[in-house]
């Protein structure tokens, strides 16, 4: 049993942990963990991971009404591709890029059957090729970055990756950006333990205890996750970091990423504060 050897791990661990530096990021790109989080994108009762297909039919509502018709739209992050399908049941060129195999592979099965005029690539977000831009179709008329997964990244993984979209956008093309606004953000430490059958971090009974914490000077809210299975005593750790940008500290990254005109605009449907969030409109 390695119950004694994981409690000591958990114990010397650091409390709370440092943001970027212990971790930043649950394994999105591991194909049993992105298996599991597949079934939590096309859960319709939940917006953890995908938002419903109602709530999705809203926001492409309004987004078909920023951008020319028939116009192509890149989505990065685009999971199990439910916007882009949406799209282009709507007459329009769709683009996703995400990491996880299995949301992606479903994407792309969901698109063949129904014949829509989507296309998907596999891309890390912080790892974008230089040519990413012919890699997609060559420019787009608009870019997507939805459910405020943009905060996922650091400072510096931002100011390498905004630059590379801007060049994925024809001149006058729109970026949407939905960001969380920095005065939502939880300051307060606290902790939480609850006994699973399973989740999205393991299909075998275990204890899941959850550390919240912020990081004042970076502005970052992490969020760590333990995994102890209760039969062998595994024990494994997975930490999200969060980072807040006030408005003006996001209307001065984006400038310096080449965007300009920033328009900010309240949350699509105001349905869930928790869930959904503002956006802000940018030119290239």
């Amino acid at each position: 049993m390695e119950h004694p050897h994981s409690l000591q791990r958990l114990l010397a661990a650091p409390h709370p942990p440092r943001p970027w530096e212990d971790g930043h990021q649950i394994p999105w790109n591991d194909p049993t963990f992105s298996e599991r989080m597949l079934q939590v994108h096309l859960d319709p009762s939940t917006h953890m991971a995908s938002r419903s297909m109602e709530m999705i039919d809203r926001h492409v509502d309004w987004l078909v009404r920023q951008i020319p018709a028939e116009c192509h739209v890149l989505d990065v992050g685009c999971g199990p591709g439910l916007y882009c399908h949406e799209l282009a049941r709507r007459g329009f060129k769709a683009t996703g890029f995400d990491f996880a195999p299995a949301p992606l592979r479903w994407a792309v099965e969901k698109s063949q059957s129904e014949k829509l005029d989507c296309h998907f690539l596999n891309h890390d977000l912080n790892d974008l090729p230089d040519d990413f831009a012919s890699l997609i179709g060559g420019p787009v008329h608009a870019i997507t970055f939805w459910f405020g997964e943009f905060h996922s990244f650091s400072r510096d993984m931002v100011r390498n990756f905004l630059p590379r979209l801007r060049k994925c956008l024809r001149p006058g093309g729109i970026f949407i950006l939905e960001y969380q606004p920095a005065d939502i953000f939880v300051h307060e430490e606290s902790t939480e333990w609850t006994c699973e059958q399973s989740s999205i971090f393991s299909d075998k009974p275990h204890l899941w205890l959850q550390e919240f914490g912020f990081h004042e000077e970076s502005a970052t809210e992490v969020h760590v996750h333990w995994i102890l299975e209760t039969e062998s005593g595994s024990l494994k750790r997975y930490i999200q970091c969060h980072k807040a940008w006030s408005d003006s500290q996001l209307v001065a990254l984006l400038a310096e990423a080449g965007f300009s005109d920033p328009v900010f605009h309240p949350p699509i449907t105001g349905e869930s504060e928790e869930f959904e969030f503002p956006l802000v409109v940018t030119i290239a």
